[in-house]
């Protein structure tokens, strides 16, 4: 079908939205996955039993019947993750005495596994749901989940500090590659055409895309719509972390509750303290666009937000630049999540640019890790 001299002139310029999720900053060699956070919080605490008897804290209280150094001898020689494991181990035979934990933690342990940001955000929205007439327990959960936030920020700035961010030459093409005709929907685009402007939609606490954008010799911008390890939520948007899916029928019983500690760590209500998803409104309303999507779970905790991107009738492209590895790569698994943000599910066969048009992400080889 010939496009129409209306169609020629609505897609003459297109933008681009540049979706960043955790995987992100893991191609950079920033330990920020939930697994890393949380193998380092049981680290810190068995150092701690080293000079002292016991441990607590809002989210745990242990003790230890034994020197640390004698039941884990060769503890300077061994990995978090190995620590991590070693806690569990010697708190099964004992030695280690767990003497109160919250329900929150022993959740997130119990499921951490290679769970990511939104998997733990759904266990908080799982207990929130399960204890939703409780009103105690429900401020219990809010109280855990604000100290969570406080070690996480504190983890999460130590790592960044630490860090040696170089750019990647693979990502930066990735970023500035032209908008190919085959990507669109179909009756818009008529020839492949370059980008005019390019916003990134950062989900991460960190600020690892400026790597590029600086060198990008088009207009840009860079919002954080998950807040910043620098924001104090007076100035700008500190972290935002919670539960983001108002179409869940379960969200929507909680608003027949006169409680409002269940909205606490609700993301939309984080959403309209600060500008930046008004900025994201105004770049996805201003032109036709096309979403990259990099490192992001396309998790159910941010559906709300995800599903006001997709479905928008100015979005025409959404391709997937998804993890490889020896064997095989995630894109299959990528379009199963894609899938739960769309209501029409034949715009989302329109929409979604087929694999063979698709590519790995770009990352630093992990044998280059710092």
């Amino acid at each position: 079908m010939k496009a129409t001299r209306a169609q020629e002139i609505k897609y003459k310029e297109v933008n681009r939205l540049i979706l960043i999720g955790n995987g992100f900053d893991l191609a950079h060699g920033l330990k920020t996955s939930f697994k890393h956070f949380i193998e380092d919080y049981f680290y810190n605490i068995l150092k701690l039993l080293i000079d002292n008897p016991g441990y607590k804290d809002d989210l745990i209280s242990v003790y230890n019947k034994y020197d640390i150094h004698n039941i884990i001898p060769n503890f300077d020689h061994l990995s978090k993750e190995d620590l991590y494991i070693k806690f569990f181990e010697l708190s099964k035979i004992n030695h280690i005495v767990v003497e109160n934990e919250s329900s929150f933690l022993k959740n997130i342990y119990t499921h951490i596994g290679n769970k990511s940001w939104v998997d733990i955000e759904i266990i908080f929205f799982k207990m929130l749901k399960d204890s939703s007439k409780d009103e105690e327990k429900i401020k219990m959960i809010n109280i855990e989940m604000d100290y969570l936030k406080r070690l996480l920020k504190e983890y999460l700035e130590d790592e960044y500090k630490a860090s040696k961010l170089k750019s990647i030459s693979r990502l930066e093409n990735q970023f500035k590659q032209k908008f190919l005709k085959g990507e669109a929907q179909p009756n818009t685009l008529i020839e492949d055409k370059d980008i005019n402007s390019i916003c990134v939609l950062n989900f991460n606490y960190t600020k690892t895309p400026d790597l590029y954008l600086k060198e990008l010799n088009i207009g840009n911008s860079h919002i954080q719509i998950h807040g910043s390890l620098e924001g104090d939520d007076i100035n700008s948007q500190g972290l935002v972390f919670g539960f983001g899916d108002e179409l869940d029928e379960e969200y929507l019983k909680f608003e027949n509750l006169e409680n409002d500690d269940l909205f606490e760590h609700i993301k939309s209500f984080k959403y309209l303290q600060f500008q930046n998803y008004r900025n994201l409104l105004d770049f996805v309303e201003s032109k036709p666009f096309q979403v990259h999507v990099y490192g992001h779970s396309l998790g159910l905790s941010d559906r709300t937000l995800l599903n006001t991107i997709f479905e928008n009738e100015n979005c025409i492209s959404i391709k997937l630049f998804y993890h490889k590895w020896e064997g095989g790569n995630d894109f299959e698994k990528k379009t199963y999540a894609i899938s739960r943000h769309f209501k029409s599910k034949a715009s989302l066969r329109s929409k979604v640019v087929n694999k063979e048009y698709c590519e790995p992400m770009g990352q630093i080889p992990p044998s280059n890790y710092e």
